[in-house]
């Protein structure tokens, strides 16, 4: 028999978001769920919670920090909670627990060596004036970001270059009032993803 595995270890806040919002899409409409415990609609509405305390957080306040911390727990127990009813209702069917999103404990399923495609691609200011911060969605079968960062959009001319292992990172020492062009390549186990269309922003 097939064990549910909640995989939200080692993500970030970010990517728990994500994580939870996929598990609700894969399970709405899903016939082999019918009655799911947590309803969907309580799990969503915990993940923007989540992530608007997150980013609120952000501002280094230490109660909005304390209030991301709850919200993110209140995620976890609900995700929990999912996934006990879906390792009930699939009967340990490995096919009718991956279609609910959820992973399959120990599964050694094969994964693609060719990363797939990042998207959502989100600049915002960084904590101190010059830097940039980037944030984007999550690319199949990456295990590194490298991030490019340049002044023309036609010739993308490097400043900046850097990996993560996240989907987000801060960086650059840029003079405020540059406009700066940023794109995400996924990178593979042996091969990249597709390069991401610059977005741009005014350092601040």
């Amino acid at each position: 028999m097939a064990k549910v595995k909640i995989g939200f270890s080692g993500l970030s806040v970010p990517e728990q978001v994500e994580r939870a919002r996929l598990i609700v899409t894969k399970m709405t409409g899903n016939g082999i769920y019918t009655t799911p415990s947590p309803e969907l609609a309580e799990v969503t509405a915990a993940a923007n919670a989540l992530e608007t305390a997150f980013n609120q957080s952000r501002s280094r306040d230490k109660d909005k920090i304390i209030a991301k911390n709850l919200r993110r727990k209140e995620v976890l127990f609900l995700v929990n909670q999912l996934g006990a009813y879906v390792q009930e209702a699939s009967d340990g069917d490995t096919e009718k627990i991956i279609s609910s999103g959820f992973d399959v404990r120990g599964a050694n399923t094969p994964h693609s060596d060719t990363a797939g495609a990042a998207g959502n691609v989100r600049l915002s200011d960084g904590s101190n004036h010059g830097r940039i911060r980037v944030d984007f969605d999550a690319a199949e079968n990456a295990v590194l970001y490298s991030i490019v960062a340049g002044i023309d959009v036609n010739a993308m001319v490097e400043q900046y270059k850097g990996i993560s292992s996240k989907t987000h990172k801060e960086f650059g020492e840029f003079s405020p009032g540059t406009n700066v062009w940023v794109s995400i390549i996924p990178l593979g186990r042996e091969n990249p993803g597709p390069k991401t269309e610059p977005v741009h922003i005014i350092v601040r």
